[in-house]
């Protein structure tokens, strides 16, 4: 009998999944209630147990949901609380700094608490994660709920980032990541920067499920223009060197085209009998202007480049410590609650 009891429990053992999600939140403490509810509810999600990481990215005041909010497969609710407001994407790096720290898991889950990134997609990504394992599973938006001046906005950032960088991107934060791939964006500096671009740059496999965006739980969201601009422009800097390398390309090429028309009006002007009007000597001044531009802003590029690279740069794992105020766990054993400082 007990033999039959304990080869039952290694099964469960076998075929039980865990997950972490880890969400960022600054003031909408309802809508991480609304999430912990949605995420609890899931069929798809059955047998699996879940942890809910929030980082709080100095909220005003905390509202954090209780124990008596962990519904269904949301088992634990950790509260990492951080000393001042980092922003969203450096949230989410401290976020995937701690899980790496302190937790084990076989998927990690990169999210938004607004309901933006609906928790219904959930199933599918687990489902692509386990056909694709290895592979970081991305929810590609197939479908966007936003005005159609953003869409516009939105469209243009994505071709002025394949112009600079090579690379489409159609997603966002919303990805599901195998816990042993976590160090392959840890230990990339492009993570404080912008989450989305470092699943490009890490040049790990991704694979793409279409999702729909949904709508917030509740209010209207805090981007405004320049912030989504903001956020445009980090993703872009994700791919500083590979943007400096374009654009000094472009430069090189402009050299070239500048000192052959320099070439070719000299030429005219001196070796033939074409009538050359008298401001060629003001054009030839021009183009030598344009090429000195070209050539030292080539120069100040490589530069800035080679600088950088010899710099160091933060990890999210060694500012951890010195960016986080406290956390707070919260289980459904009513034992199990405290409130650490790290």
């Amino acid at each position: 009998m007990m033999r039959g009891r304990a080869a039952n429990w290694t099964s469960r053992m076998k075929t039980s999944e865990s997950l972490v999600v880890v969400t960022p939140v600054l003031n909408d403490w309802p809508c991480v209630q609304r999430l912990i509810s949605d995420i609890g509810a899931l069929e798809a999600l059955s047998g699996t147990e879940v942890t809910l990481v929030v980082v709080d990215d100095g909220s005003m005041q905390i509202e954090a949901p209780d124990r008596e909010h962990l519904v269904g497969h949301v088992r634990r609710l950790i509260i990492v609380e951080l000393n001042a407001n980092q922003g969203h994407q450096r949230a989410i790096a401290l976020g995937l700094a701690y899980v790496s720290q302190n937790l084990t898991a076989d998927r990690v889950v990169v999210m938004d608490s607004d309901g933006e990134d609906q928790p219904a997609a959930l199933g599918a990504l687990l489902e692509a994660s386990k056909i694709h394992p290895g592979k970081i599973i991305v929810a590609e938006r197939s479908k966007r709920s936003e005005s159609l001046a953003f869409r516009t906005f939105y469209q243009l950032y994505k071709l002025i980032f394949w112009s600079l960088t090579g690379k489409p991107i159609s997603f966002g934060n919303f990805s599901m990541i195998p816990l042993e791939r976590l160090p392959n964006l840890l230990f990339n500096q492009g993570i404080w920067n912008n989450y989305a671009a470092t699943l490009l740059r890490s040049r790990i496999g991704l694979h793409f499920v279409p999702t729909e965006r949904g709508a917030r739980y509740a209010g209207e969201s805090k981007m405004s223009f320049t912030s989504l601009m903001l956020h445009g422009l980090s993703a872009i800097a994700v791919f500083t060197d590979i943007v400096i390398g374009r654009i000094i390309a472009l430069l090189t090429l402009a050299s070239v085209l500048t000192a052959l028309a320099i070439a070719y009006v000299v030429i005219i002007k001196f070796t033939t009998d074409t009538f050359v009007p008298g401001y060629a000597t003001n054009i030839i001044l021009f183009l030598i202007t344009i090429l000195a531009l070209c050539l030292f802003t080539g120069f100040l590029f490589i530069l800035s480049l080679l600088s950088a690279r010899s710099n160091a740069f933060a990890l999210p794992s060694t500012m951890l410590p010195a960016l986080v105020r406290s956390v707070t766990t919260v289980t459904t054993a009513p034992d199990r609650v405290a409130r650490i400082a790290p």
